[in-house]
């Protein structure tokens, strides 16, 4: 039983860890969804800066969108590998989880087979003891 709480201890344990990365999975996903309408926006103002006239002013918002740009595609990069590692391990708890379910389900099946065994053995037992009650009654 010892062994059987353990089990459930690190099962507990790595589920939370499942969800916790599941909802940074969701939350990285929601700030890269962010990060691209930022940058669909910064392209959209180079764009409209580049059809102005080359105003000092205009070409100092350009660069600065420049910039932002470039920031922004870093930050998106960043995002994505935090995210694909995430997923990988994301992937190794869920496969740890389907080890430790099949070994905790082989377990469960041997003492299950193991509690039948007893209550035949059991039953024997009774009707041996009914048996040895019967002859000292008759002896």
């Amino acid at each position: 039983s010892k062994s059987s709480e353990e089990i459930k201890q690190q099962n507990s344990e790595l589920s939370e860890k499942v969800h916790s990365l599941v909802s940074q999975n969701s939350t990285m996903k929601l700030d890269m969804e962010d990060l691209h309408k930022k940058l669909e926006m910064a392209e959209l103002m180079i764009q409209q800066f580049s059809n102005q006239a080359g105003s000092l002013d205009a070409n100092q918002q350009l660069q600065m969108a420049l910039e932002e740009k470039a920031s922004l595609e870093t930050q998106v990069a960043q995002l994505s590998e935090s995210l694909h590692q995430l997923q990988a391990e994301r992937d190794q708890y869920v496969e740890k989880l389907k080890e430790e379910r099949s070994i905790w389900q082989q377990r469960v099946q041997q003492l299950s087979e193991q509690v039948h065994t007893m209550a035949e053995e059991k039953e024997k037992h009774m009707a041996q003891i009914r048996e040895l009650e019967a002859n000292v009654t008759e002896l």
